[in-house]
């Protein structure tokens, strides 16, 4: 059943990065943040209590919930919303998904799980195309502060992916799914209020409504819904890795739908990436 979740969580995630960039013709990174987050959160609470869960967890979850909200989802989107504003909606996906290296990490030390040769093998693979990416982008401009950020993003949400999977089998997912990005909204909020000076709306722009209508019921809604199985479903280091399609989805919509060019390296960085899913998913099947 996780294969067939694997797609849309692809898809969701993907395209969510140029569909930010049509957003801002709506309203302000921070602003589509305190949109998106608490509807989306409630949307799966909602969700979550039609299937009969109960829409509070256990009183002893809150903490669990409360830190891996504020990893997987704050800390995450407030450094997201930094690399995008500084890299671009299409170099940005490239460089978060360092995370299944940060994940593979983290597992080892909070879940005990063993690196193998093949997972070993994918990281590496990955890590060169981003290196590929990476290069191009210093080569064209520099900007170390925002792949700082970025790679700021990456580790939060591999920190949080780890975590979640730690926490995920205590009580049912989608409520979990949902309070996560509730708690998360909190730290956003409180970064939203430094900056609100700049926020803005301008629902005139239609390509902007659509857009956030997307990121919130596509992007986090069934995104998160199908996310939270797949970490129930593979070992951490295997869960995180799978998402490594997410840039080549990203990139290549970028270009499509904000504009910019593909050059052959980047056609053999994202094909580094799918030999490292393949590698990765290979091994789970034949085991």
């Amino acid at each position: 059943m996780a294969r067939f979740l694997l797609p849309t969580v692809w898809i969701a995630w993907g395209i969510s990065y140029p569909l930010m960039s049509w957003a801002l013709e709506t309203t302000d990174l921070f602003s589509s943040r305190l949109i998106i987050m608490p509807i989306s959160g409630l949307i799966l609470l909602a969700v979550g209590v039609r299937g009969g869960a109960p829409a509070l967890p256990e009183r002893r979850a809150w903490g669990q919930i409360a830190l891996t909200g504020l990893f997987n989802m704050g800390l995450f989107q407030i450094f997201l919303i930094a690399g995008i504003a500084t890299l671009g909606p299409s170099r940005t996906p490239i460089i978060i998904y360092t995370m299944p290296a940060w994940s593979a990490l983290f597992a080892v030390f909070l879940l005990k799980e063993r690196i193998t040769l093949r997972i070993a093998l994918s990281l590496a693979l990955s890590l060169v195309a981003v290196g590929i990416i990476v290069g191009q982008e210093t080569a064209a401009r520099s900007t170390p502060v925002g792949t700082f950020l970025t790679l700021l993003a990456a580790i939060s949400f591999g920190i949080g992916t780890v975590l979640t999977k730690k926490t995920a089998v205590r009580g049912d997912l989608t409520i979990n799914a949902a309070w996560q990005i509730l708690a998360g909204t909190v730290p956003v909020i409180a970064i939203w209020l430094v900056f609100s000076g700049n926020a803005y709306f301008r629902p005139e722009h239609l390509r902007g409504i659509a857009a956030l209508v997307w990121l919130i019921l596509v992007s986090n809604v069934l995104a998160y819904f199908c996310w939270f199985r797949i970490i129930r479903a593979f070992p951490a280091s295997v869960a995180s890795l799978t998402t490594l399609v997410v840039p080549c989805v990203g990139f290549g919509s970028s270009a499509l739908l904000v504009g910019g060019d593909i050059s052959w390296l980047d056609v053999v960085a994202l094909g580094l990436i799918v030999a490292a899913v393949t590698l990765v998913l290979t091994k789970r099947e034949g085991s």
